[in-house]
């Protein structure tokens, strides 16, 4: 048998990094009532990257019946309200999506690039067009949540 010998590089180490974001405010930007066709509402949201990497973020609608009210109200109000979520609005605007409120699900779908230690307002438009509110929607309301949603890039 011939002679071996053995050698070691000891101590390796690798550390994860933690995706997180924080939004600001966390409380409701929509509180609005008594809307009617044409009725519209915008308001910003600040996204920050508290991460250590890049990350992309998705904003998606979270909705559901207001008190009250049943899924099948709030879902046809879902379909019927406009939402446009517009990203940097006041420096470089991109629009990341626009459309039902319904349709809010994973946008943009491949994600928003925000670097490491940066934030970004997010501005949301919402509103009920003039075609959209008949008689079968009176007296209805939603809730929602807007929800963020960041994994590395």
């Amino acid at each position: 048998m011939p002679f071996t010998f053995q050698a070691l590089n000891e101590d390796n180490t690798i550390g994860i990094a933690q995706v997180s974001i924080v939004v600001n405010p966390t409380v409701a930007i929509f509180t609005d009532t008594d809307w009617v066709g044409g009725s519209t509402a915008s308001d910003t949201i600040n996204i920050e990257n508290t991460s250590p990497v890049d990350i992309n973020y998705f904003v998606s609608a979270d909705w559901y019946a207001a008190v009250g009210g049943t899924p099948q109200d709030a879902r046809l109000l879902a379909e019927r309200l406009e939402i446009t979520v517009t990203a940097d609005p006041l420096g470089t605007p991109v629009q990341l999506y626009t459309g039902s409120l319904a349709g809010l699900i994973q946008q943009p779908p491949a994600g928003r690039l925000l670097a490491a230690s940066a934030n970004e307002d997010v501005e949301f438009s919402i509103t009920l067009p003039p075609s959209n509110a008949t008689d079968l929607i009176q007296g209805m309301a939603i809730e929602f949540d807007l929800v963020f949603v960041a994994v590395e890039a």
